[in-house]
């Protein structure tokens, strides 16, 4: 006799597991054994057996402790039976699993997280085959109202599978729902009979409701299909149940792309999987948000996830130039919906296969205007086109060309910003709205281009509730990332700090230590380590270490754009020392007398004045965090995104209060945030 698997005895069970069986004994325990194996004890199991020609109500009763068992006298096929056991469920949610359904580690948690958002009725996982490849990501519904399973045959862990969507319908396989919600649309229907479309037509009535269907694929589940069912019977009842579908849903199927004829209309797939998004937006940038690397990736990934959470039902997909890293930084944009692709061996194959898909195309970037304006003319045309500058990247060049050691570099450095500036101009000229991250940077460009929308879209930062006081901190810091590589920004500003303003500050402070906290230290900046200079480099919370230095100085002689690394530095609470430059776009106001200065003797006494005098240190501390609370919070962020959305033609989110883009493309006034 075999061993029997002892269930959790679960009082207030959170999800009720209903199981239909018919035959395939061994299967069920199976599945029963996986269920208990990689499933935190907050369930029940529902076992309902429709008259199984094997006996297999009664072996599981035997062998399986804890589930309950309901006998069927008949075989009332797969829905009339799977809501039978919805209506003994005692969880608030129902969780439907076939008998050859293997549930995988970590299965369960990001269904019921999927199923805290009011407008999901439904969520399936990720199904695999046994032998590890896709059964099923999700499905779709033709015109004629044939199912076709999306990423069938291919591997799990391409990134086109990996990211939450809105899906047509999923399979029963593996489904969960609200109980309530299952119950007030009447469950499963039974004139599907035995079995197939009934899964189909329940996520269409939940439509029908304003409950969405979602693909979650941090959730997988290996099918073992048609192991509890008959492949030749399974496909006879796909046939006949069809014609019932098609005959209640045909009006909703009008306008949606036919799927039977793929090999020579492969594109109608993606056509067929985002039907339902009211729009599609296009992102192009350099590639996958490094947003603990600087370089302006944290505000691209903050950008992303607004978009992704604002707008659920809108399809959002970024395209990376370069795929460097695309696996350490793509995850978190794939947890909030967001699509990732980069470019591979054949970069333009992709935008063909998406041919007049998208309503939308922000790029940034300059270089990324240049290089992608053709594809984008040729298989987006019908797109409106945004330019999202992130910072004029010819400014950078025309200042550091100030900065050359030799004519030469000098002569290189004002060609490539003139360069520069005729693509900038360019994308400006042709854009239909701009993204900035200034005000400084938005007179500049409103100057090119008068009548086109701008929008100031700078980073938002969450101000430190308690910021640390004057007498528990000490030292000096740098911070800032060097992913631009030698003659960035921040390693000219490091290495001029270490060579002109540091000796001038150790006159007064002898014993002062500057820590230089970034990640990617250039060669150059790993050599400036000594006793009074630490190269701490990459840390995963960067907070702490502003939370400990006593002032930031970083004299940044060339750069544009808003300093990230300021705005974080200001919302830890920590006064700093910069330049003009570096201040650009911050909003200091009457601060700026004490905290700006373009000389190394003005830079060290700014910053020795900081250190030493408490009372002005404490007014400065004040006048940072305020500015961090009022010009960099996410909530007039939202507010100008919605604006900037707006006037490109998608609608405000429902459940937000904005009033229309004023003119000028400054925040929208009122609140709702």
């Amino acid at each position: 006799m075999r061993q029997s698997i002892a269930l959790p005895v679960v009082k207030r069970p959170l999800v009720s597991v209903v199981m239909v069986t018919y035959g395939a004994t061994d299967l069920a325990r199976r599945a029963i054994s996986a269920l208990l194996e990689h499933t935190d004890p907050v369930y029940e199991v529902i076992v309902v057996d429709n008259a199984s020609p094997e006996r297999t109500g009664q072996q599981l009763r035997a062998e399986i402790e804890g589930a309950r068992i309901i006998f069927n006298n008949e075989n009332l096929g797969f829905g009339q039976a799977a809501n039978q056991g919805a209506q003994q469920a005692r969880g608030r949610l129902v969780c439907h699993l076939n008998s050859d359904a293997l549930p995988q580690r970590g299965w369960l948690p990001p269904l019921v997280e999927v199923l805290e958002d009011s407008t999901v009725g439904a969520v399936v996982p990720l199904f695999l085959n046994e032998d590890g490849t896709v059964q099923e990501a999700g499905s779709v519904v033709d015109s004629a109202g044939w199912p076709f399973a999306l990423g069938a045959g291919e591997d799990p862990n391409q990134l086109e599978l990996r990211f939450g969507r809105q899906i047509d319908f999923g399979s029963a396989a593996c489904m969960m729902v609200r109980a309530a919600d299952f119950a007030a649309v009447g469950g499963f229907d039974p004139v599907y009979g035995a079995g197939y479309y009934e899964d189909v037509d329940l996520c269409f009535r939940l439509e029908a409701r304003g409950l969405r269907t979602m693909f979650e694929p941090r959730s997988r589940v290996v099918h073992v299909r048609f192991g509890s069912s008959d492949e030749e019977q399974a496909r006879e009842l796909t046939l006949q149940n069809r014609i019932t579908f098609f005959g209640r849903w045909n009006k909703r199927l009008l306008g949606r792309p036919g799927l039977t004829d793929l090999l020579r209309r492969p594109h109608r797939v993606m056509a067929a999987r985002d039907a339902q998004t009211p729009q599609r937006i296009l992102v192009i940038d350099d590639r996958v948000p490094h947003f603990d690397r600087g370089s302006g990736d944290p505000r691209m990934a903050q950008l992303l996830t607004e978009l992704g959470e604002l707008w659920p039902r809108v399809r959002v997909t970024l395209f990376a130039a370069d795929s460097t890293n695309v696996e350490r930084y793509a995850e978190p944009l794939l947890a909030c919906g967001i699509e990732v692709a980069h470019s591979g061996p054949d970069g333009d194959a992709w935008f063909e296969q998406r041919c007049f898909h998208y309503s939308i195309a922000i790029v940034s970037r300059p270089q990324n205007a240049e290089y992608f304006d053709g594809v984008l003319r040729r298989t987006q045309p019908q797109a409106l086109r945004v330019f999202d500058i992130e910072a004029l990247s010819s400014r950078r060049l025309e200042l550091a060309a100030g900065f050359a050691d030799d004519d030469a570099e000098r002569a290189k450095l004002s060609s490539e910003a003139s360069r520069m500036r005729s693509l900038e101009d360019r994308a400006i000229r042709s854009a239909d709205a701009l993204f900035c991250v200034s005000d400084d940077e938005r007179l500049l460009i409103e100057s090119a281009a008068p009548k086109t929308p701008a929008f100031v879209l700078p980073v938002y930062v969450e101000p430190d509730g308690l910021p640390v006081p004057f007498g528990d901190r000490q030292d000096l810091i740098f911070f800032g990332g060097f992913l631009a590589g030698p003659g960035s920004p921040n390693e000219d500003a490091l290495q001029y700090l270490a060579a002109e303003v540091l000796p001038r500050i150790r006159e007064e402070l002898p014993g002062v230590v500057l820590r230089v906290v970034g990640a990617d230290p250039t060669p150059a900046v790993r050599a400036l380590h000594s006793e009074g200079i630490e190269i701490v480099g990459f840390v995963e919370n960067p907070a702490d270490y502003l939370r400990r230095a006593r002032v930031h100085v970083n004299p940044v002689r060339y750069g544009a754009g808003i300093k990230i690394k300021l705005v974080e530095t200001m919302a830890a609470g920590l006064p700093f020392v910069t330049t003009a430059v570096g201040a650009e776009g911050l909003c200091l106001g009457e601060f700026e007398r004490d905290l700006i200065a373009d000389d190394p003797a003005g830079l060290a006494q700014r910053t020795c004045s900081l250190y030493r005098d408490q009372a002005r240190w404490e007014q400065a501390q004040d006048a940072v965090v305020e500015v961090a609370r009022t010009h960099f919070d996410r909530s007039s962020f939202r507010r100008t995104l919605v604006a900037a959305m707006t006037s490109l033609g998608v609608a405000p989110p429902p459940r937000l209060g904005v009033a229309p883009p004023p003119a000028s493309g400054q925040p929208a006034g009122g609140s709702g945030f």
